[in-house]
Formats: structure tokens, C-alpha cells, sequence
């Protein structure tokens, strides 16, 4: 396949559901495409951005708590780069326009573990849209391997755990409004998304299939006004 079917977004906005840090719902579990302040990648230069590599199936070791580690990279201030240059060339960043109002790249060549308890104190000023976390994706494989990976493919693997954010997110936020503890109300999500409804299989299972989705969010909604 040739450079030029690496894809790029129309416009920035395609690339993110929060911006900036005031844009972000803390209800949202932490997902690929994740950006935090105040975070040091192992083996790069001083405390800045970074943002989350590590696939949402793998950070978390039980669907609930963090693996001990990410996988995340730099993201630094960097010069405007035109849409149409990110199929031909900048194949070590995956840019970041319109981040916090400015010009920022991740760099693919400054990653690093960094220990997720770190996380706990750092600020979450940016989350991807799953297109947005495709195309990180999509270049961050070109960049390892000059692999072309259409960022459908990598959407179609991914949209079920894009689902599932989504209704975790819509559950732990009626508990947030309800006064409850977050940390409590993602555990009971994750033991009811597991769990098995009348039709004996696990709602997780159930997820996978597009037509049943919409009957999984009523059965969400009923049980959280029960």
C-alpha cells in the first residue's frame, strides 16, 4: 500500500470529545487516546503531557482497576501540521491540532511504562473520539512496522469496548449525580455488563451484536431508576 492511503482527519474536531481539561467527563473510564498533564515518561526529557497507548482490553486487569502500568508517550508543543501532510510524512507523531487550544504531537519515538498509580494525581485534559483513537493507532502501527492498517478494520475490533465506555460512562454519571462514589458505581457496572440477562447470555457477549445494543441501554436504564 502506498503513504498515501495513511488517513487523516477533515477537521480537528473530528478527533476529539474533549479538548481541553474542562471538556473532559470524569465519569468517562480512562480509554486509548487519553490525555494527561503532569505526567514524566520513563526515559524522556521532564514532566509534561503524555497520552495513553495501552489498548482498553489490556489496562485493566479485572475491567476495573489498572494494570500496574501504561504504555503512554510524550506529547510536546510542536508547529502546525497540515492535514494533508499527515499521509505523506511526520510518520514519528501523531499529531495533536487544536489540543488545549494549541499545536501539540505525541512522539512516537519518546515512550515509556509509566506506573498508572501516577495517574491517580494527574489531570486528564484531553479524551479521543474512537476515530480519533484509530487513526493514533493506525499511525503509531506504521510507525513500528510500515504496516497499513485501515482505521476501519480498527474500528470494527474496537467498537465494542467503544460501547461499553459509553454506557459506563452514562452509569457512573448518574451515580456522581446521585452522590454515590464513582469507584464503586464502575465496579457495579462492570459486575452487571457481565452478568447474564433473561436470555442467559452475558450483556458483555450481547454488546458484540449492533442489533441488541439499543435493548441493552433500556435494560441499563431501567435498572439504574430501579
Amino acid at each position: 500500500m502506498s503513504q498515501e492511503e495513511i488517513e487523516c482527519p477533515a477537521s480537528a474536531s473530528e478527533l476529539y470529545l474533549a479538548a481541553s481539561p474542562e471538556e473532559v467527563e470524569p465519569a468517562r473510564p480512562m480509554l486509548t487516546g487519553d490525555v494527561f498533564s503532569g505526567v514524566t515518561v520513563p526515559g524522556t526529557d521532564g514532566e509534561e503531557f503524555a497520552i495513553v497507548l495501552t489498548h482498553p482490553c489490556s489496562m485493566r486487569v479485572d475491567g476495573v482497576r489498572l494494570a500496574e502500568r501504561l504504555l503512554m508517550v510524550r506529547v510536546s508543543l510542536s508547529d502546525q501540521i497540515p492535514f494533508k501532510r499527515w499521509q505523506t510524512g511526520y510518520f514519528k507523531v501523531m499529531p495533536l491540532p487544536g489540543l488545549m487550544g494549541a499545536h501539540y504531537s505525541a512522539r512516537f519515538d519518546e515512550m515509556g511504562l509509566v506506573k498508572s498509580a501516577d495517574l491517580s494525581t494527574a489531570e486528564r485534559v484531553a479524551c479521543m473520539t474512537p476515530y480519533g483513537v484509530n487513526l493514533l493507532q493506525q499511525r503509531f502501527i506504521w510507525y513500528l512496522t510500515r504496516f497499513l492498517v485501515p482505521t476501519h478494520r480498527l474500528g470494527e475490533v474496537s467498537e465494542t469496548v467503544f460501547e461499553e465506555a459509553e454506557m459506563e460512562e452514562e452509569w457512573v454519571m448518574q451515580a456522581i449525580e446521585s452522590g454515590k462514589d464513582p469507584g464503586e458505581a464502575a465496579r457495579t457496572f462492570h459486575d452487571w455488563i457481565r452478568s447474564s440477562d433473561e436470555s442467559g447470555e452475558t450483556r458483555q457477549d450481547l454488546l458484540k451484536e449492533p442489533q441488541h445494543r439499543a435493548g441493552l441501554r433500556r435494560q441499563m436504564r431501567k435498572h439504574l431508576r430501579g
